[in-house]
């Protein structure tokens, strides 16, 4: 067995992907039970969120979530949401825990299930501070988010976050208008980014979050560059029917490998894959194409206790 695979099916096994150890945010065994608990000796410690969602713990025990979705926003019919989704896994943090746990959030582009309506309210009261791209402030404030609360960064700007340090780099994330499969990046009118992926250097290790995205050239040059180690990146890939329905797509299974590879990554977690029904993925694609065509990339899947990341020698 290749050793992608078998990175991948044991970290499954410790809860993400086998209904045995399903668990219910707020129980005992839930994630946040093991977040309190872990004191990582070095390096970092990564827990899935669902949908996009990332939390990532280092040594001195400062804590970090990228694009958590752990309210029922959008999931509830209103004025603001006619068209309520159905989700295909519960968040694995409630909202009121995600806000005792994170001493910040990034958050990568203004959709729902990245940046919460939900959390508006909740994570300001917490003091929990929201950065964001520079594009994303009206919609955030729009939803509700106090300007006091939000962080707004641009592209290639490195900013120190509770420690971590993050710089926001472009995504494809918008319709090119040439057509199926083709995306540009999302800008404003002033040409600021709406959305972004973000690198973030701690603990030894060089990650890269892509929010949502899709290759653009020069992408894999720019991570090879600052030495990504660890890529977390999205798999619900797109296709003709969701981009009649207006759902901008994603990186496929596969290319997330190849892009994980061609950057000299070691490590690949992928996201968005079990969020809205009809806009998933599936890991095992991605665990099966890795094993294959590249037998040094490990895929990994955390579950309930997360997985831990060591630091890399320089």
């Amino acid at each position: 067995m290749q050793p992608s695979r078998v990175a991948a099916l044991c970290a499954a096994s410790d809860g993400l992907d086998g209904g045995e150890e399903a668990v219910v945010p707020g129980s005992e065994s839930s994630v946040a039970t093991a977040v309190r608990a872990a004191r990582p000796a070095d390096g970092l410690t990564i827990w899935l969120l669902g949908n996009a969602g990332v939390l990532v713990v280092d040594s001195t025990g400062r804590r970090i979530a990228i694009d958590p979705w752990t309210s029922d926003w959008l999931e509830s019919r209103s004025a603001a949401n006619p068209e309520p989704v159905i989700r295909q896994r519960p968040a694995r943090l409630t909202s009121e825990e995600l806000a005792d746990l994170v001493d910040a959030v990034l958050v990568t582009h203004e959709h729902p299930d990245h940046l919460d309506p939900g959390l508006a309210h909740t994570l300001p009261a917490a003091g929990v501070p929201v950065v964001l791209p520079q594009g994303c402030l009206p919609a955030a404030e729009a939803c509700g988010y106090p300007a006091s609360a939000l962080r707004p960064v641009a592209v290639g700007e490195e900013i120190d976050v509770v420690g971590f340090a993050v710089e926001a780099v472009p995504a494809a994330h918008a319709f090119a208008g040439k057509g199926y499969g083709s995306y540009t990046e999302w800008l404003d009118e002033r040409g600021a980014h709406r959305a972004v992926g973000y690198l973030i250097r701690a603990g030894g290790r060089v990650l890269f979050h892509g929010g949502d995205t899709v290759m653009w050239p020069g992408l894999q040059d720019r991570l090879r560059a600052a030495r990504v180690d660890t890529c977390l990146l999205p798999i619900n890939g797109r296709d003709w029917l969701r981009e009649e329905r207006g759902l901008v797509g994603n990186l496929t299974a596969r290319e997330s490998a190849d892009l994980a590879a061609a950057c000299g990554a070691d490590v690949l977690v992928p996201v968005h894959f079990d969020g809205a029904v009809g806009n998933t993925g599936f890991p095992g694609e991605l665990v099966d194409y890795a094993s294959a065509t590249y037998p040094h990339l490990t895929v990994a899947l955390p579950g309930r206790l997360g997985v831990h990341l060591p630091p890399i020698d320089a």
